[in-house]
């Protein structure tokens, strides 16, 4: 794990050097691990190009991830190992009780199998397009629906996730979320619940997030966090 980490610290610090881009910059990292050994980790950054900003115009989006986890193939577990960086050019947009947005990008995956899986072509180095679309209504002044959505088209992996939160008397917000994710050779299902919003301080934001992974092998318990702040 070493290397990986040392992999997302370079990509922080790319990250948080800020270049000429518009005000209103957005850095955003987390974590999330399974009882089962599964593990995800993430670094990334939105920069809203010259006359846009993040809830109006074109955002570049920077992100880097970590990835493993396991999957039966006959009578073998196999380990797999995913490495991504990926740049994306998106359009965001907002109104009085809503956001979203929509990207289109490349990603460059580095993904190791042991054992090797002859069943599974998706091992090695690889370029590919991804699409990515996100937003939030707000249905009343205390409840709010989120959508995010990815799906990677070489390997035909996909990532969904809808919470439905509610406010809290601090301002937080917490409910229930559901995800989905998978690719040509796995597919899982958490369900969990999700608090976020949590202030750590004037500009980082905390969210927090545990519940139970679902998928072909077994039943396992997640947890996660996600930390986020303008810059």
């Amino acid at each position: 794990m070493h290397k990986q980490f040392k992999f997302l610290l370079l990509v922080c610090f790319f990250s948080l050097s800020k270049p000429g881009y518009a005000d209103g910059n957005l850095f955003l990292t987390g974590a999330e691990v399974t009882s089962d050994s599964a593990t995800y980790l993430y670094v990334g950054t939105a920069l809203p190009l010259p006359g846009s900003n993040l809830g109006d115009g074109f955002v570049l989006h920077l992100w880097a991830d970590y990835q493993t986890y396991s999957y039966a193939a006959g009578v073998i577990d196999i380990d797999a190992e995913i490495k991504g960086l990926s740049a994306a050019l998106g359009y965001h947009g907002s109104g009085e009780d809503n956001w979203w947005d929509v990207r289109l990008g490349v990603i460059r995956s580095d993904i190791s199998l042991s054992p090797n899986d002859p069943g599974n072509d998706s091992a090695g180095t690889d370029t590919s397009l991804k699409y990515q679309m996100e937003g939030e209504k707000r249905l009343s002044a205390d409840f709010k629906m989120l959508g995010n959505f990815e799906y990677i088209f070489d390997r035909s992996a996909h990532w969904t996730r809808a919470r439905f939160l509610s406010r809290n008397d601090d301002n937080t917000y917490d409910g229930p979320e559901i995800i989905y994710q998978g690719d040509d050779s796995y597919s899982a299902w958490q369900l969990g619940w999700a608090l976020t919003e949590m202030p750590l301080s004037k500009q980082w934001s905390m969210g927090l997030k545990a519940g139970l992974r679902f998928d072909e092998n077994d039943t396992a318990v997640y947890a996660g966090i996600e930390l986020s702040t303008p810059y």
